[in-house]
């Protein structure tokens, strides 16, 4: 009987997965199913305190990069100062008032540095991008988190009902025997663990309305848009299809490539060309460096045996100028053994990351395979469920049952949706960690790419 009821209710299945709209080659995620989430994430990007502050990070990065390339850029620099004075010659007598006005004003542009300044200068721009990526794979997360948060609110809205049915029932079923009891139908101690069952039912009600609204708030906190209504939560999760060929083939293009797109191990190749870069800095410490020089001077000099007889002389010079550090204590030396230890040290993290990777792709594939296993074993007892539940109302119409026995029924009916929802939910969750290891996330392109 229950297998008729499941093939019987299948062709409504198939018709809600065809209606569905697939990403990523055929792959659900809740907000292709979900018009109201997708807006969510889409504001998140700029409204979510999260983000809020990972736009910071850029912010920094991006002053940071400025900062590394001002060492291309010419300098500019002088002083000036104004003063008088009182001085006593030995050919005159008595004190002479002198005024002096002096300055100098110069542009230095660095010339030859071996490298350095544009080395210097492309760290600042590796670490900009490292940041951009890092801004992006950070929505990513916050998407993910946003999604198994609303899916979340879905079955605790479920739980809800389900509270309130069984509290509902718990004093209709308390109601009776109480008319019993002032019959004298029964007696006080067999109405006892009825009472209990009615309290307990009070209680469970409550809480899981409480924790449904504080779920409520966490997702408008960590959304940073406004709290959600109890309208505005769906009331279940559609059916979801599994399509292993799609993941074995992301899964297949994903390892066949050499260098994983993942943004962990993006990052750590721009980190080996920063100490690469470094590595190549710290070699030209100890070398000369040339700048040009262009400015202006005013200053006070002496052309005869009278050192006090001073003319004023106003300069104007360019040319190139040298500096030279020949010996600093062995620091560039250690620099640049430190400088190789760390590329060193990085490219070995990277082998083990890569592998690491590789082997968590393999493992969310096949625990995807299993989640898509136990959900739809979970969708075909919520067939059942709903199969047996219109069957117990009809035979209630006939006076065949009670009413007790359709509210039991029902209350199987909440748990079996609790359970088939539960495993949808698992199911996009693993799906969503997967698109994201791999880095063909859809979601990612809500991120602006700055």
């Amino acid at each position: 009987m229950k297998a008729l009821r499941f093939f019987a209710a299948l062709p409504l299945i198939i018709a809600g997965l065809s209606a569905a709209v697939f990403a990523s080659g055929g792959m659900q995620l809740p907000e292709t199913m979900f018009t109201d989430l997708d807006e969510i994430l889409k504001k998140a990007v700029q409204q979510s305190p999260t983000m809020l502050n990972r736009s910071l990070d850029l912010e920094i990065a991006e002053s940071t990069r400025q900062q590394a390339r001002a060492g291309l850029l010419p300098t500019l620099g002088g002083y000036t100062s104004y003063y008088k004075a009182s001085d006593t010659r030995a050919d005159l007598s008595g004190r002479l008032s002198v005024n002096k006005i002096a300055y100098n004003f110069s542009v230095t542009q660095p010339v030859f540095h071996w490298g350095d300044r544009r080395n210097s200068a492309q760290i600042g721009e590796i670490q900009a991008n490292i940041a951009k990526g890092q801004y992006r794979e950070g929505y990513r997360q916050l998407a993910q988190t946003l999604r198994s948060d609303y899916l979340k609110l879905i079955m605790q809205k479920i739980a809800v009902k389900r509270a309130a049915f069984y509290l509902k029932s718990a004093k209709s079923q308390l109601a009776q025997e109480e008319i019993r009891l002032a019959k004298k139908e029964t007696s006080d101690a067999a109405i006892f663990a009825i009472r209990l069952a009615a309290e307990q039912a009070q209680i469970a009600s409550e809480r899981a309305q409480f924790e449904f609204e504080m779920a409520k708030t966490s997702f408008a906190r960590l959304s940073g848009g406004s709290l959600l209504t109890d309208d505005a939560i769906p009331d279940s999760i559609p059916a979801v299809a599994y399509r292993s060929q799609e993941f074995d083939r992301l899964l297949t293009g994903y390892l066949n490539q050499k260098e994983k797109p993942t943004t962990e191990a993006w990052a750590m190749r721009q980190q080996l060309d920063i100490e690469k870069l470094n590595y190549t800095i710290t070699k030209t410490r100890l070398r000369p460096k040339l700048n040009a020089v262009l400015g202006t001077s005013q200053d006070e000099q002496s052309y005869s045996l009278n050192v006090a007889q001073k003319y004023r002389v106003n300069s104007i010079f360019g040319g190139f100028s040298v500096s030279w550090s020949i010996f600093d204590g062995f620091a560039s030396r250690a620099a640049q053994r430190s400088a190789l230890a760390r590329r060193r040290q990085l490219e070995n993290d990277y082998k083990t990351l890569t592998e690491q990777l590789a082997q968590q792709a393999q493992s969310q594939v096949r625990l995807l395979n299993f989640s898509a296993r136990a959900m739809a074993i979970s969708d075909q007892a919520l067939v059942t469920a709903v199969g047996n539940l219109k069957s117990k109302k009809e035979e209630y119409a006939r006076g065949v049952i009670s009413e007790s026995d359709v509210n039991t029924v029902q209350l199987a009916l909440f748990d079996a949706q609790l359970y088939a929802y539960n495993g949808r939910s698992d199911y996009l969750n693993r799906v969503g960690d997967f698109l994201g290891t791999i880095m063909e996330d859809p979601v990612v392109a809500y991120a602006p790419a700055n």
